[in-house]
């Protein structure tokens, strides 16, 4: 069937699903943002068109978390709507249609995922359930029901894999460059973590999995200000997660 979907933000995450759809022939896309300026500039990068007093079929939101109950305030209830958040509740909106379509991967706008790359977590109203199951099939995505209870731990999940792994590896790759080894050394070492991450067993490695206090102290002699205290409460964490092996 043909969708005429009204894109709410112009965010990342909202870039990401414009990137997709608007190759899909089956699809119109209209975009609103935050402000007309905004607006103006996305539907420019993009080629798109600015909703206005269009008809659609469905609205997804695209906004930050703490916008996303002021959006749904000011959309019609009777066109079914995605919110594409992990940590966003839709208990309170339940007499609406009303879903979750949230898309478990980082994006960022300089590099965008096409759809077949990433998988997508779903959670719907009783009402808005066959369209958003419909909505995933005939958009080819690639998805998994959850209740909201397990979509929350994979946000919870993602943050410690994405934006913790991203924190510490980025920090690690900073170090090496203060003596200018090139970053691309460590891709085959960052590969295979990843790979190790995959794998179910414990495969932590490391000075402090071997509680192996002369090497510890020799790195945290190398360290200042916020490396060592990253180094210290990392290695703590490990030792005691540990203690029962040591």
């Amino acid at each position: 069937m043909p969708w005429k979907i009204g894109l709410i933000g112009t965010g990342n995450v909202a870039s990401f699903w414009a990137h997709n759809l608007k190759g899909i022939d089956s699809v119109e896309l209209f975009v609103q943002g935050s402000s007309p300026e905004k607006t103006h500039s996305f539907i420019t990068t993009h080629g798109l068109t600015a909703l206005d007093s269009q008809e659609v079929d469905v609205f997804l939101i695209c906004v930050q978390d703490r916008n996303i109950a002021a959006v749904l305030t000011g959309l019609p209830e009777h066109i079914p709507t995605f919110v594409c958040a992990g940590l966003f509740s839709i208990q309170a909106y339940l007499t609406r249609q009303i879903g979750i379509i949230y898309p478990l991967q980082t994006i960022q706008e300089h590099s965008l995922p096409s759809f077949s790359t990433v998988p997508f977590l779903g959670e719907f109203s009783a009402s808005a359930r066959d369209i958003g199951l419909r909505f995933l099939y005939e958009m080819g995505l690639k998805y998994s029901e959850e209740t909201e209870e397990a979509r929350f731990s994979a946000h919870l999940a993602a943050v410690f894999i994405n934006n913790f792994g991203y924190f510490v590896m980025k920090h690690g790759l900073t170090l090496a460059q203060k003596h200018h080894i090139p970053p691309a050394l460590f891709k085959p070492l960052i590969n295979q973590t990843i790979s190790n991450l995959l794998v179910d067993k414990d495969l932590q490695t490391g000075p402090a999995r071997r509680n192996d206090l002369e090497t510890l102290r020799s790195h945290e002699s190398m360290l200042a200000d916020e490396s060592l205290e990253i180094y210290k409460a990392l290695s703590a964490f490990i030792q005691h997660t540990n203690s029962n092996e040591l």
